[in-house]
């Protein structure tokens, strides 16, 4: 069962962690900026210079006003005048406009076909601009064409056609306005007339006496009741007191009863006939009413219809010309050095897109972080791409950064797990070129160097190399051995460093597997624990290879190398499953062929000065 793997305290997350990226990914937005501004600049440099000319246009106040109505508000009259003025503003880069315009400078006629006619409106509307002058009634027209000359003749053109146009249509519409007028006031006065007729037929028909009459109706109170009233009550009066002196059937009683009968009758028929008088002098006052309205209306539409009259008849332009447009001398565009700004920002914001995108969907690692994240296991070195060539034993020079980082490599294995046994290590990796083998290769130097005896084994059978960083030949080796066919004394060859001796692999078998599984390379380490402080197998890779699953279980631990960017963390990580199943202890990550400007941000603190070889080996010592 593997050891519980170290956990890492993380630190507060800071600006710049954030921006770690553009590290990693600079060469991403540097070629995404310099594409934007090269192509910017291409492009600006083949345009063709353009040239503007501009015309100034009065536009006077537009009667906001309908024919029938009153002046609005002042708050209903600014709105609307300020609608009108951008109904102009749009009028002036309209279709009638523009193929005036046209007609004008003689680029199209009556005849000229559809397809010419919109390829004009698309150019001109294109090339034409129109813009306000803040708190005034001036229109800006300008238009822009690579010859100053069609320029200007397009803005004088356009003016001119716009003008003609307002004229038109505002003489269309008084026009308009006077025959609707007309038809409208003869039409009120024909019905004014039959009103008029309507109103003295009724009075002759119901003879209508206006003598005593108050306004348009009989006076309030009439006379003849009021004397009918008073009768009545004398006679009923007069009636009570004959009651008290003789009965209901004497004469006197009776004749008074059938004088007060008559009396009540002449009384009804004095107010009905006052009633029926009262509706014949509402009806005529209701076709007295519709004459007056009538007359009233027909006098507004006199007034307004000479008012039309005089308008159409004395209809000058409210619009002019201020200002007609001069020839253009300087060019206004392209516009070079804004076209470049704008690209430059538009090429940084797309490069930081860019780069930032591949940072999120790259799944490789690129910094301890991922390891940490990801694989759940401690970075035990970060190793630079050194140049040259890749199989040569970087960690003998006793300063420089390179040999810096593999003493801390070996600082930091020595105090990895310090209550196991770390004397046997297994280096592997999950594919072949990650740099395992060149990581073993200067490990045992450095811990040669700190004066622990070491033994590097070379049992990738399958494709050795370990023999090439030494200077040796192919011949007998790991496999000879193994196989019976030579002694360890005679296979185990001393490098060139002290205390560091090296075996190779020997003959290439047409079984490694078998050989590695052997008990005989078990027994072979447990004797080599006696003679040597470490001992180091360089194994094959650990993805689709048994081989390193069969070493784990021969060694202590296990060092596992990631190249930088090479591949996914999700295959690394079953790798480090497939040594955890077959009973390996990983000791951690090796980050190798790490870029320079990240491993001077790492390790720049190293170039201080070189450590002291001395102190070195005490702590060697100690581990």
């Amino acid at each position: 069962m593997s050891e519980p793997r170290n956990s890492v305290m993380h630190d507060d997350p800071h600006l710049l962690d954030s921006l770690g990226f553009l590290q990693r990914r600079w060469r991403i937005v540097l070629g995404v900026f310099v594409g934007f501004v090269v192509v910017a600049a291409a492009l600006a440099y083949r345009v063709d210079p353009v040239y503007q000319a501009m015309t100034r246009i009065l536009v006077g106040a537009t009667p906001q006003r309908g024919v029938l109505s009153d002046r609005a508000s002042a708050i209903e009259g600014y709105l609307l005048e300020q609608r009108s003025f951008e109904t102009q503003l749009e009028i002036m880069r309209s279709q009638p406009v523009i193929e005036g315009a046209g007609i004008l400078l003689g680029r199209i006629d009556d005849e000229s076909p559809v397809e010419r006619r919109d390829a004009l409106l698309a150019s001109l509307r294109a090339r034409t601009q129109v813009e306000r002058v803040r708190d005034t009634r001036i229109v800006l027209l300008r238009v822009t064409h690579p010859d100053p000359a069609i320029a200007r003749d397009m803005a004088n053109a356009m003016a001119e056609s716009y003008i003609d146009y307002s004229q038109e249509q505002r003489s269309a519409a008084q026009r308009r306005s006077v025959a609707w007028l007309t038809s409208e006031t003869e039409a009120v006065r024909d019905s004014l007339r039959r009103s008029e007729e309507r109103l003295i037929e009724y009075i002759q028909v119901e003879k209508l006496d206006f003598a005593g009459t108050v306004g348009d109706g009989p006076a309030a109170t009439d006379p003849a009741q009021a004397a009918l009233r008073e009768r009545i009550a004398h006679a009923e009066v007069e009636l009570r007191q004959l009651r008290r002196r003789y009965r209901s059937l004497h004469p006197k009683v009776q004749e008074l009863e059938a004088q007060l009968v008559s009396l009540r009758a002449g009384l009804d028929a004095e107010q009905a006939q006052r009633t029926a008088d009262h509706h014949k002098w509402i009806q005529y006052r209701i076709l007295k009413r519709d004459v007056e309205l009538e007359q009233e209306l027909y006098q507004v539409l006199l007034k307004k219809l000479k008012e039309a009259d005089l308008e159409e008849d004395g209809a000058g332009g409210n619009i002019r010309i201020l200002e007609t447009a001069k020839l253009p001398r300087v060019a206004v565009g392209p516009a070079a050095l804004r076209a470049l700004v704008i690209a430059a920002v538009l090429g940084l914001c797309f490069g930081l897109a860019l780069a930032y995108a591949v940072e999120v969907f790259d799944r490789t690692a690129a910094t301890p972080d991922d390891i940490q994240r990801v694989l759940g296991l401690p970075t035990l070195g970060v190793l630079r791409e050194f140049e040259g060539e890749s199989r040569r034993l970087v960690a003998e020079a006793s300063s420089g950064l390179i040999g810096e980082s593999f003493r801390s490599l070996r600082t930091n294995l020595r105090f990895s797990h310090v209550d196991r046994p770390r004397r046997v290590v297994l280096v592997t990796s999950t594919g072949p070129e990650e740099g395992k083998s060149t990581v073993l290769a200067n490990l045992g130097v450095s811990l040669a160097q700190s004066g622990r005896r070491t033994l590097l084994i070379d049992t990738d059978l399958r494709r050795p190399s370990l023999y090439r960083f030494f200077g040796m030949g192919e011949g007998t080796g790991l496999a000879d051995v193994l196989a019976g066919d030579a002694s360890l004394e005679s296979a185990v060859c001393a490098s060139r460093i002290e205390h560091l001796d090296v075996l190779p692999a020997g003959t290439r078998p047409p079984n490694p597997a078998e050989l590695i599984e052997s008990r005989r390379l078990q027994e072979l380490i447990v004797g080599l624990r006696e003679d040597y402080e470490y001992v180091l197998l360089d194994s094959p890779p650990a993805g689709g290879l048994i081989d390193s699953s069969l070493l784990c279980g021969l060694v202590d631990g296990v060092l596992f190398v990631v190249e930088r960017g090479r591949f996914d963390l999700k295959i690394v990580k079953t790798a480090l499953r497939q040594l955890e199943r077959s009973g390996g202890r990983l000791y951690g990550v090796v980050l190798n062929k790490a870029p320079v400007d990240e491993r001077s941000m790492l390790y720049g603190y190293y170039q201080y000065g070189v450590e002291d070889p001395a102190s070195d080996g005490a702590a060697a010592g100690a581990g």
